[in-house]
């Protein structure tokens, strides 16, 4: 499983001889540069809480080089002091770490050849590792569906429980991620964070594999391979032809489920049959050409076994076979 590892400037610890209070770090970490000013007086630890990178592995050890310059800025004299250190982290023990890095500068003075200054100072830098999942899932709440922005056309869509999103960033208080399934597939979106400051994005979740589903023409039923069977109906004047038919993820809320949420929470969570058209697998009483389901009150059962079912395609939860 990929992990996504955000490396934060912690704190600022000063201890030992003052040597002014007008404070840079620079921290370089594969080639990029952060720097942070900071007044800060010796004696005192300054807390940053600043990220300074962000990555991603799927490998179980994660190494990388730092290094970390102090400089003391001073309008004639600049003290600098710096180190070069490792971070070592073990993928598979999902815990935040620490790492702490001792820089001592010792002040410097001269003009015209002239040398004075025996201040030393020790800065103590605190970077702390935080993991989380680079993969993530769109939560399964209220109907099954979250309201997302789709960053290229500005527009709102919703998008179903349990579908695989990559993180990339969280600016301005929303968290940006690649769709990485589905009708939206490669496009980045966002969602405001929760008035916590949380993601409304969830981990740990674990697809099935590929839903397989029967439906008989003649006995007008619908059977889930390793499941159950269930009352269904077709419409006369658009009779399905036998054969092989993939079944999609969700791609919007139906509004045609509506008037059956109060026995069937997630009756808008329609399942497209085959990759064009408009042929769908929901629940209602009476068919305009779908696969409906005529036991509303079971929607629920057909809905569990199919919302985290997926085919390897990135499009597909599973495969309807129609029969006689």
């Amino acid at each position: 499983m990929a992990r996504s590892i955000t490396l934060k400037l912690l704190n600022i610890k000063y201890s030992g001889d003052s040597i002014g209070d007008d404070i840079r770090v620079e921290i370089e970490i594969l080639n990029k540069l952060s720097r942070i000013d900071k007044r800060i007086k010796s004696g005192t630890t300054a807390k940053i809480n600043k990220e300074i990178g962000k990555f991603e592995t799927d490998q179980k050890l994660f190494k990388i080089n730092v290094r970390i310059s102090v400089i003391e800025k001073d309008v004639l004299f600049n003290d600098v002091g710096n180190v070069n250190g490792e971070i070592e982290i073990d993928t598979n023990i999902a815990k935040s770490r620490q790492f702490v890095y001792k820089i001592q500068i010792k002040e410097t003075r001269s003009v015209l050849g002239k040398f004075w200054g025996k201040a030393i100072t020790v800065f103590e830098i605190t970077l702390e590792a935080l993991f989380s999942n680079a993969v993530r899932y769109i939560p399964d709440e209220g109907n099954g569906w979250l309201k997302v922005l789709i960053e290229n056309t500005k527009t709102t869509e919703s998008l179903s429980a349990y579908l695989k999103v990559k993180v990339e960033y969280i600016k301005n208080k929303r968290e940006y991620f690649t769709i990485l399934e589905g009708m939206h597939r490669d496009k980045l979106a966002s969602i405001k964070l929760k008035k916590d400051g949380t993601s409304h994005l969830i981990s740990d979740i674990q697809h099935n594999p590929e839903a397989l589903a029967i439906y008989s023409i003649s006995k007008k039923t619908l059977t889930i391979v390793n499941g159950k069977v269930y009352n269904a109906t077709d419409y006369k004047n658009e009779p399905w032809e036998k054969g092989l038919y993939d079944i999609e993820t969700p791609d919007y809320p139906h509004p045609g489920g509506a008037r059956y949420e109060k026995q069937a929470p997630k009756a808008k969570t329609w399942f497209r049959i085959g990759h064009s058209g408009e042929k769908y697998l929901h629940t209602g009483a009476v068919s305009r050409g779908c696969l409906t389901i005529t036991e509303i009150i079971r929607w629920g059962e057909i809905y569990d076994l199919l919302i985290k079912a997926r085919k390897p395609d990135f499009m597909s939860v599973g495969v309807l076979e129609v029969i006689d």
